[in-house]
């Protein structure tokens, strides 16, 4: 999820990272301010993988979510984290069902953007209700997020 535009919208470049290489891998990398970025859900994540993972940025390299780090320090099981995971899936399923209900949004943009999209524009019939249940079930989702996964704010260009 940290690759799909569930967890973050975008991965700002570190220092030792090549803009020029990681574009060359087919990232679109952008500017803005002093922040050299790329917007998720990542190009390089297809399937379920990296495609350039032993090229990927320094950002890539160095996150590990509350459910990996809770395995890797012996605080959870593989079990539990991977039950939280499918728990966290879930959550995103029912909130890209209830985006398309709502709104027509762009399935290439961060979950967070096309949520911000949808509820910007007007509703009007059986789209009312679902919007309600969107801003409910979004809530919980990112409350999730942060709560389980997460393990420090998302850095915004």
């Amino acid at each position: 999820m940290c690759c799909d535009g569930v967890l973050f919208h975008a991965v700002v470049l570190q220092a030792g990272d090549s803009p020029r290489a990681l574009a060359a891998l087919g990232l679109k990398i952008k500017r803005r301010r002093d922040a050299q970025f790329f917007h998720q859900p990542c190009r390089a994540h297809r399937d379920g993988s990296c495609t350039i993972y032993a090229q990927r940025p320094q950002r890539c390299r160095l996150f590990a979510c509350r459910q990996l780090l809770g395995v890797a320090a012996g605080e959870t099981t593989e079990a539990v984290a991977l039950e939280k995971i499918r728990e966290a899936r879930a959550r995103v399923a029912r909130v890209n069902a209830l985006l398309d209900r709502v709104a027509e949004t762009n399935p290439r943009r961060a979950l967070a953007q096309r949520y911000a999209n949808a509820m910007t524009g007007p509703v009007e019939g059986d789209a009312i209700p679902a919007r309600a249940e969107l801003v409910v079930a979004m809530r919980e989702l990112e409350a999730l997020l942060a709560r389980d996964f997460r393990t420090e704010a998302a850095e915004t260009p």
